[in-house]
């Protein structure tokens, strides 16, 4: 794509660096609360078409997306794009998915820590009280990205907000690797995100959700597990490591059926099951960690809960799931 569009690009969407995050619907940037959206706002963002714009390697399977997308995104028209596209759109009249992100920043007594946070961002273009580009946020999905992209953010961690932008952007769209990003994940999480802005109504990131009665299939359903949860990440050299699942420890944790997959086969059983799959989703993001279980016939999330401080999927994320099928 032009160079030049993608820099213009990330002077809009400046990510948030400051102050303190699963699926938000909000309009809060990078706080624990989701932020309030109007009612006049909510009308406004029903009334456009909305842009997705997906990794440029991802073009190659675009139909695979929009399929996915389709299923569950109802609340307004879509239109999968490139990213120079939202230059040149209506601004009045689109409404934009792209990759953003934001920093915690912590400050203790005599040390400061930075955390990089990414997500796959959910707004409209507008302009602020001064008529400077600015825009406003409706939900957020937090991405899961490799030490790789998480090194690189950090690389930038004390920049100002353009700066990390124009750093950070371009290399989510064209080099990150998103462990929790696929056609069938997206398609879940979009899911959340559409049945609240159709209601009105607003989500934290930390919000945890348990249909008990929903998770009861999962006694005799294979539950499938994305094989990168195997992914180890070590807080100190901030570097990964794969390893093998331990096939005693899985059964103590949960004795219920269970198989380790591919992002890419998890997607091909998905389409290729007319009933759908039971599947997880993990999602670290710096040090908050997200467990869910979706549906991939209905989209719908069974399952979620938020662990504060984690840096890896452990089998007691499993056996508290097994809690609640029992």
């Amino acid at each position: 794509m032009n160079k030049n569009a993608l820099l213009i690009l990330c002077c809009l969407l400046g990510m948030a660096l400051s102050a303190k995050a699963q699926i938000q619907i909000g309009s809060n940037e990078s706080s624990p609360n989701p932020g309030k959206i109007d009612k006049e706002d909510f009308e406004s963002f029903k009334k456009t078409t909305t842009f997705f714009v997906l990794q440029e390697k991802d073009y190659a399977q675009e139909e695979a997306y929009r399929e996915a997308i389709a299923k569950v995104w109802t609340v307004t028209p879509f239109k999968i794009v490139k990213p120079e596209d939202i230059n040149t759109a209506n601004k009045k009249q689109t409404s934009f998915f792209f990759f953003g992100g934001f920093m915690t920043v912590r400050r203790g007594q005599s040390t400061t820590s930075y955390h990089t946070h990414l997500s796959y961002d959910l707004f409209m273009l507008e302009k602020d009280k001064k008529g400077n580009p600015d825009k406003k946020l409706y939900a957020k999905i937090m991405l899961h990205p490799d030490a790789d992209t998480y090194s690189e953010t950090m690389r930038y961690a004390h920049s100002r907000d353009k700066v990390f932008s124009q750093k950070i952007i371009p290399y989510i769209y064209g080099k990150s690797e998103l462990n929790n990003w696929s056609p069938v994940t997206l398609s879940g999480y979009l899911k959340v995100i559409n049945d609240h802005l159709l209601q009105e109504e607003t989500r934290s990131v930390f919000k945890e959700t348990i249909n008990k009665e929903a998770l009861q299939v999962l006694k005799n359903d294979t539950l499938y597990i994305p094989d990168y949860v195997n992914i180890k990440f070590n807080m100190f050299t901030m570097g990964e490591k794969d390893t093998e699942e331990d096939a005693a420890e899985l059964q103590a944790a949960y004795k219920y059926p269970v198989r380790y997959v591919s992002l890419k086969e998890l997607n091909r059983l998905a389409v290729q099951n007319p009933n759908g799959i039971k599947y997880l989703s993990y999602i670290k993001s710096s040090t908050d960690k997200h467990v869910s279980v979706f549906d991939s016939k209905t989209g719908a999330m069974l399952y979620t809960v938020y662990v504060a401080v984690s840096y890896n999927f452990k089998h007691k994320d499993l056996r508290k799931l097994a809690n609640y099928i029992k």
